[in-house]
């Protein structure tokens, strides 16, 4: 049997695998489902309507599933869906989709540091951190491994490529590329993540063709347009990195910084 403290509130309705622990005074509201060893301290909020896989840890005062901020709510909303081994702390929010049958998805292994915010229908990859205070506005895609800064605010359908940076105390409003830093208000592209990659094992020669592809977009006199012409005709940038480029660039939506 789960191990719930007597104080907790479990709805009759929630599903808990038997490993799962519910400290003093949470919530878990109905249509919840915690997989194996996921964890709610002393005050955790799991509304309903929410799927939580392998080894979750929420920490206190942390609130998933929430009403969202969108005036378009229906009254329902939609779920949220939760993948493995990922880290709610303090006051972390997460909303549910607007309208029934739409979703927040979060994948597997990130840390979302405390007072974070992640709005309705945002899509997160794998192994992402997003720092203390940083908001994600409605329809914010992130992709894996990209890191995002203390106090910044990525505006609604916004999305960020893997790899890439947002640093601290900015406000992106464009899709920001994989590889790449931004910082600023408004968010501008300031380097390639060279220490990013190399901590994620990336070789020389890639990292040469990402410094490459940063020269061309950022580095030059080249509009956009002319800039991904180059990248495209150049042999010497790595194939799998240039593939991310331009797979990323085919789903901007609020147009590539």
């Amino acid at each position: 049997m789960a191990h719930i403290h007597p104080t907790a509130v479990v709805s009759s309705q929630a599903e808990l695998a038997d490993d799962v622990e519910v400290g003093a005074y949470a919530y878990i509201g109905p249509a919840v489902h915690l997989g194996s060893g996921c964890v709610v301290h002393h005050h955790g909020v799991v509304e309903s309507n929410v799927l939580c896989g392998k080894n979750n840890e929420i920490f206190p005062f942390a609130i998933i599933g929430g009403k969202t901020h969108d005036l378009k709510f229906d009254g329902i909303g939609g779920n949220v869906k939760i993948g493995d081994g990922n880290v709610f702390r303090e006051y972390v929010t997460v909303h549910c989709g607007t309208k029934n049958g739409t979703e927040t998805r979060i994948g597997n292994g990130n840390y979302l540091l405390a007072y974070a915010h992640v709005a309705h229908e945002c899509i997160l990859a794998n192994d992402i951190i997003v720092s203390s205070k940083a908001v994600l506005g409605g329809h914010v895609e992130l992709d894996s491994h990209c890191n995002i800064g203390g106090a910044s605010a990525v505006h609604q359908f916004c999305k960020i490529g893997t790899h890439a940076l947002l640093g601290g105390l900015s406000a992106l409003v464009k899709d920001l590329p994989p590889y790449m830093i931004a910082e600023g208000n408004r968010a501008r592209v300031r380097a390639y993540n060279r220490v990013g990659l190399e901590r994620h094992g990336f070789d020389e020669k890639q990292i040469a063709a990402v410094r490459r592809m940063f020269r061309y977009l950022h580095a030059t006199e080249l509009n956009r347009f002319q800039a991904l012409e180059k990248i495209r005709d150049d042999d010497g940038i790595d194939a799998n990195i240039k593939g991310e480029l331009f797979t990323f660039h085919s789903r901007c939506t609020r147009g590539m910084l």
